[in-house]
């Protein structure tokens, strides 16, 4: 039980850097997670589609005209044929509640329409001149349905028969559209990948139904340019800024980068230095703002067998406060340990690069005696057990920014679950603040682990020490 709870355990971890003062005419606030999750929708039954291979995934949740809420969530690996793709529904009286009905199939492809067969994908629903409009991918374009009671919709079919509004290109798989309306215009954001590289894109529309060309506003970085390193955007606008959420891993090691700007426009190509304010290991999250005054989050399962809700809060970031870890006394470094690989050492007091370190000592996997390096040496680094005392932690960190192999994670000494997972962000051996809310799991004996598990450029990580963090409520609110 104790590991099931900690699975849904979500930590917000922010890295903030050099140079974010040129687009901040707001301060950026960190997104966190403010409480336990309740799970609100399960693997639902399909009748004579259901496969014991299915998935729910992208998902949309909203309030629909006689007041209870609606989510409807992409279920994929069913056997309705073609890409396996279908969308299936849940229904509450409440955001708060558990366990919300299902209210089963409710839309699937139409090849007479040129929608690709099983491709649906990632619905999303606003309200707009008094109807309620759900745009969902089709596999190759984005589509329109309309609805009066935001339960019940029809197809937006153009006038040469087709429902595709727009689309990246033939096999560019344009989908997981969120559409955020500002200054009189919708601005509707998805992820394609033409040349097999993902990114976001935006498009603006007067009328859900005419859109303008397309823009790139977000691609690269520590996220990466894979065909799904950008997918399930979600903007929302919040204390004066836009906020970009994108997802680049799903299932148990869920990772999604934030991103902040104040132009909707632009959150960023290959400019993680200027826009990426953090990472929540969540997949495919979608926002609900200021509801009854209060924020949620939904976001799916971590072993995608479901959809899940909590309260979402926001808090400038934190200060740093004391350190955890003196890497100065020697019998402090000596409790730190090399427990797999072939490092030569744990601590280093390396000056071959700018690294910026708070202390003479620090952890740089890719350090050797004389001021060279090797990024061809892996391992594992763990700490010495420590109890969480606050809320937030500061880590000091920089290397290489591929997550998948160069990491660093807190885990329970006593289940062996991971609680959190962050890495550098940009390729810089620099070290910047990375900022963890820890919260959930305050009071509770862990372990932190350096990993790194690259090879070749960049192939290595430098933490430079942990340090709690003191939170500045913001003035005037």
């Amino acid at each position: 039980m104790r590991r099931n709870i900690l699975l849904c355990l979500v930590v917000v971890l922010a890295a903030f850097m050099l140079g974010r003062a040129a687009v901040a005419d707001e301060p950026v606030m960190l997104p966190y997670i403010d409480g336990p999750w309740w799970q609100v929708a399960g693997n639902p039954d399909l009748g004579e589609y259901t496969t014991d291979r299915q998935q729910p995934v992208d998902f949309a949740v909203w309030q629909a005209a006689d007041g209870t809420w609606q989510l409807w969530s992409c279920i994929r690996k069913t056997a309705c044929g073609g890409n396996t793709r279908l969308l299936a529904g849940w229904e509450a009286d409440s955001i708060t509640d558990s366990d919300w009905k299902s209210t089963g199939i409710r839309w699937m492809a139409e090849p007479k329409y040129g929608e690709t067969p099983g491709g649906m994908q990632a619905p999303h629903v606003v309200q707009h001149n008094d109807q309620y409009h759900m745009l969902y991918g089709d596999w190759e374009n984005i589509c329109l349905a309309t609805s009066k009671d935001g339960k019940n919709f029809e197809r937006y079919v153009r006038p040469n028969g087709t429902t595709g509004l727009f689309s990246e290109g033939l096999g560019t798989n344009t989908r997981d559209i969120v559409a955020l309306e500002h200054d009189g215009k919708w601005y509707g954001y998805y992820t394609a990948y033409p040349n097999r590289q993902g990114a976001v894109y935006c498009r603006t529309s007067d009328d859900l139904k005419h859109w303008s060309e397309s823009t790139n506003v977000a691609f690269g970085g520590a996220a990466g340019v894979d065909p799904f390193a950008a997918e399930c955007p979600h903007v929302v606008r919040k204390h004066g800024r836009f906020y970009l959420l994108r997802t680049q891993d799903y299932g148990i090691s869920s990772r999604t980068s934030i991103y902040s700007s104040t132009d909707p426009l632009n959150f960023g190509l290959n400019q993680d230095r200027l826009y990426l304010v953090g990472e929540m290991p969540v997949a495919a999250p979608e926002l609900v703002i200021d509801h009854q005054g209060q924020d949620y989050i939904a976001a799916l399962n971590p072993k995608l067998d479901g959809v899940r809700i909590a309260k979402l809060g926001w808090t400038l970031p934190p200060k740093q406060g004391e350190l955890v870890f003196d890497f100065e006394s020697p019998e402090q470094r000596g409790n730190w340990q090399v427990t797999e690989g072939n490092l030569p050492a744990v601590f280093t007091q390396s000056s071959r690069s700018g690294f910026a370190a708070p202390m003479t000592h620090f952890i740089g996997t890719a350090e050797l005696e004389g001021g060279s390096f090797d990024d061809d040496l892996t391992g594992v680094i763990e700490s010495p057990a420590f109890r969480v005392e606050a809320p937030w932690h500061i880590a000091k960190l920089s290397g290489g920014s591929d997550s998948r192999r160069l990491y660093c994670e807190l885990i329970d000494e006593e289940t062996g679950g991971r609680l959190a997972r962050f890495s550098p962000a940009v390729d810089s051996n620099t070290m910047q603040n990375h900022v963890l809310n820890t919260s959930a799991f305050v009071g509770q004996t862990v372990r932190l682990r350096v990993v790194d598990k690259g090879t070749g450029g960049w192939g290595h990580i430098n933490f430079g020490g942990l340090y709690q963090g003191v939170v500045v409520e913001p003035s005037g609110e």
